[in-house]
């Protein structure tokens, strides 16, 4: 195990997590998102079509965005909430004894630590921009000194519904680019003299590890489906960070320092 990370930077791991676990995580988006659609559907965005998410663009890029409640803008964008994402649920992720045996082969310890709050997205239907442009995540985790970062879907990943595309080779960049207008993402990179390489097939349970440089970005979701997945960053004990982080020996919060 860890061969191709070891050379490339990333590696896909396949069957590591139960699938009582990725349910788990999809139930609680699912339930988080579900009331929303009512919503949208009142401020005429033609919800489960494929005019949805140009209904959703020009609502958030007209005038009435601001009087939109925060939570429903981010639920539009793709993003879930901070309460979503600190539901103690998805620590059954986490929490699986097969995963953490690959972090600590991956970190060098057994005192492993993860980010918090995780990140947590979903793409809808016949979305052919998802998001985030090619970046390395170092750019965006600069309070922590180390860490690997987790990709987990909650759906099956094929060429349609999309995953994420990577650059093999792209960690030995180092680039600090500027944030786009909308203060959101960073640009996406100049990446024009490496091959892509898209993680799909994936399935549930599939586990995609990659270092804090390697390059990639969000690929589209052409499907008829939602695509949810999280987003975890782990380190040791021997690194640090200036960010809540959850303490994975006590299962608790731990608040930075200073």
């Amino acid at each position: 195990m860890f061969n191709e990370f070891n050379k490339n930077g990333f590696e896909i791991v396949r069957n590591l997590l139960v699938p009582d676990i990725t349910n788990q995580a999809k139930t609680v988006f699912e339930e988080a998102l579900g009331p929303t659609l009512d919503q949208m559907t009142s401020l005429g965005i033609r919800v489960g079509t494929e005019n949805m998410v140009a209904d959703i663009n020009e609502i958030l890029s007209g005038s009435g965005a601001k009087e939109i409640d925060r939570d429903l803008q981010m639920i539009m964008t793709g993003q879930f909430p901070l309460n979503v994402r600190m539901d103690r649920r998805l620590w059954a992720v986490p929490q699986s004894p097969e995963l953490q045996d690959a972090l600590i082969l991956l970190l060098g310890s057994s005192n492993l630590r993860m980010h918090s709050p995780p990140m947590a997205r979903f793409v809808y239907p016949g979305n052919s921009n998802a998001g985030v442009p090619a970046h390395q995540d170092v750019a965006y985790n600069k309070h922590l000194s180390n860490f690997v970062t987790c990709w987990i879907p909650l759906v099956d990943i094929d060429l349609e519904c999309g995953g994420v595309t990577v650059y093999p080779g792209s960690d030995g960049l180092r680039r600090d680019p500027e944030l786009l207008s909308h203060g959101v993402w960073y640009e996406g990179i100049d990446l024009a003299d490496l091959e892509p390489f898209d993680c799909e097939p994936m399935a549930l349970g599939d586990v995609l590890f990659f270092n804090r440089y390697l390059a990639h970005k969000s690929m589209a979701n052409t499907s008829n489906k939602i695509r949810y997945s999280l987003d975890l960053r782990f380190f040791s004990d021997k690194d640090r960070s200036t960010k809540h982080y959850l303490d994975m020996r006590t299962w608790e919060i731990v608040e930075p320092n200073g």
